[in-house]
């Protein structure tokens, strides 16, 4: 055989070359040669290696091969891919000699594609090791799954999700509830430090670390959802009928305007949350510590909004009298006929009710807050709305009229003492209220914590052992019904929808020298392009609940 270096380089001669000294390396000499011959051939050819090596840089691992010989591997051989169970046919291999150096050093790059294994060869590599190990593996459910891991990897998935989910997880299983109730320390504190805002947190300061819980939680949570609905059907009210975006075109070119409306006006709708909750609390513990009604003292301040407004800064107490006009009037639009429509129209339309009267919308804010007046605005139908009004009015002030037993007369027959005996049929107060609410369907009721006899006698009482029934949501919701009796002493002193906030929010307004005069104090039109207006600060803390709103709760409320 010619030297290597002799032959050129890659060429189909140096290949055969190089085929010949393998081959006869790996199957010794021929059988056609005798065996002097052989072994003569065999030293020569051994020596020839010995003088010029040429080294590929190829890992041998075949014992048989002397060092410097490289086999070929045959055209019917195909290399085998790990995890395949001898597929052959799944993976494609790509050879291609480079050279690089003066000296000549051959490098084989393989470029190696792996193909996904099919069903079939999982389910057969799957009874492989059944059969190998004996016993066969139980697919467990997620659920399970999630159960069986540590407590601390259960609490770090469930605190990062949206309070709405985390209740609805509660829901699941008895084993879900335990687990959410065993935990909602951990879950409300990472809520408090990463979803709530700001300026919710500085109304309503946390407690102590160990005392934050659920009930906290979804406290502000429910706070800022009524908040944020009141918010956006506000600045849609004030679109359309202020600045008369109606088609799709004008709504669609507006919509930076109308989205910074709304961001701005949900601290100021939150804070309005805040103020009738904690002036409802004060009013009503004033009164049952036997204290002066309103109506009887001579203030220049209400006594009780001071004690709420000492809680807000200068900035937010102007805001919120600022804005005031504006959400008020909105709430009171919403309570009334369209005014375009004259008397013959609204006749044919069925707008038979005028706007309730002023203390109507003050017990409403006033007893109800905002989370009632938000049940009215979501109300579809003018006279819905109007019914719905009526019928909450009457419940809440038919505890200042009480009801008077109910006498059945006799007949004339049975003052002769003829015929059938009969006793005096007589309904005392209890059944009487109780029959004004036998059509009301506490099954079907989804009032949390309805205060209708129907929906108290169908409530069940349970064990105080039981995590389930007694959680710190337990405890209630913002602002919930009041009972009879605080009723009947709120009530009487509620002041006119003229007085709330207004004279005293202005006077500490002008006491703290947040403005010079009151012709500074921003009105009607000046507020719309305030809340509309961009100024180049992006300093606007949204909140989002989580929820992804329809297009059904988007149009629920644009209908007259």
């Amino acid at each position: 055989m010619d030297p290597l270096h002799i032959t050129e380089f890659a060429s189909p001669r140096y290949y055969d070359k190089l085929n010949q000294v393998s081959e006869t390396a790996k199957n010794g000499s021929p059988s056609s040669e005798p065996a002097g011959s052989t072994s003569a051939s065999t030293s020569t050819q051994a020596h020839t290696i010995e003088q010029q090596t040429f080294t590929l840089p190829i890992n041998l691992r075949h014992p048989e091969i002397p060092p410097g010989l490289v086999p070929l591997r045959s055209a019917e051989q195909k290399k085998r891919s790990i995890g395949h169970n001898d597929d052959y046919s799944s993976t494609q291999t790509q050879r291609r000699p480079k050279f690089f150096g003066s000296k000549g050093t051959l490098h084989t790059k393989f470029t190696l594609v792996k193909k996904a294994p099919t069903v079939s060869t999982l389910v057969e590599h799957h009874e492989h090791i059944v059969a190998a190990e004996g016993r066969i593996y139980e697919r467990l459910p997620l659920s399970e799954l999630f159960l069986s891991l540590p407590n601390e990897l259960q609490e770090h998935i469930i605190a990062p999700l949206p309070i709405h989910d985390v209740l609805n997880l509660r829901l699941v299983s008895k084993s879900f509830h335990t687990l959410v109730t065993l935990n909602e320390h951990g879950i409300a504190r990472y809520h408090v430090a990463h979803t709530l805002p700001s300026y919710a947190l500085r109304l309503y300061p946390q407690p102590n670390p160990a005392d934050i819980n659920l009930h906290y939680v979804c406290g502000i949570w429910h706070r800022l959802h009524v908040a944020s609905k009141l918010s956006i059907m506000i600045a849609r009210q004030t679109v359309r009928e202020i600045f008369l975006k109606t088609t799709e075109a004008q709504l669609l070119e507006f919509e930076p305007q109308h989205r910074r409306m709304r961001q701005r006006l949900m601290p100021i709708v939150f804070t309005l949350f805040h103020f009738f909750e904690s002036y409802r609390a004060l009013h009503v513990r004033h009164l049952a510590e036997h204290g002066a009604p309103l109506n009887h003292q001579a203030f220049t301040y209400n006594p009780i909004e001071c004690q709420v407004m000492e809680m807000y800064d200068d900035q937010t107490l102007l805001k919120v009298h600022q804005a005031w006009a504006v959400v008020i009037s909105s709430f009171s639009r919403r309570l009334r006929p369209p005014s375009y429509i004259g008397q013959v129209e609204r006749a044919i339309k069925g707008y038979l009710k005028d706007r309730p009267p002023d203390e109507v919308y003050t017990t409403i804010l006033a007893v109800g807050g905002l989370r009632q007046a938000q049940r009215f605005w979501e109300t579809k139908g003018y006279n819905a709305r109007r019914d719905a009004v009526d019928t909450w009015y009457g419940f809440i002030t038919r505890c200042l009229t009480p009801v008077e037993p109910v006498t059945v007369l006799k007949s004339k027959m049975s003052r002769l003492h003829i015929g059938r005996r009969k006793k005096d049929v007589s309904l005392p107060a209890a059944e009487a209220a109780a029959s004004e609410s036998a059509g009301h369907d506490a099954g079907g009721c989804k009032e949390w914590f309805c205060v209708k006899p129907a929906c108290q006698a169908a409530r069940r009482r349970h064990s105080t052992d039981n995590l389930v029934f007694h959680s710190s949501l337990a405890a209630g919701p913002p602002m919930s019904p009041l009972s009879p009796a605080h009723l009947q002493l709120l009530l009487p002193d509620l002041q006119h929808l003229s007085n709330i906030w207004i004279h005293t929010a202005e006077a500490l307004i002008l006491e703290r020298k947040i403005v010079a005069r009151p012709q500074e104090i921003k009105k009607n039109a000046a507020v719309f392009l305030e809340l509309i207006k961009d100024d180049g600060v992006n300093d606007l803390e949204e909140w989002s609940s989580g929820i992804p709103r329809t297009a059904h709760t988007e149009e629920q409320q644009d209908d007259q």
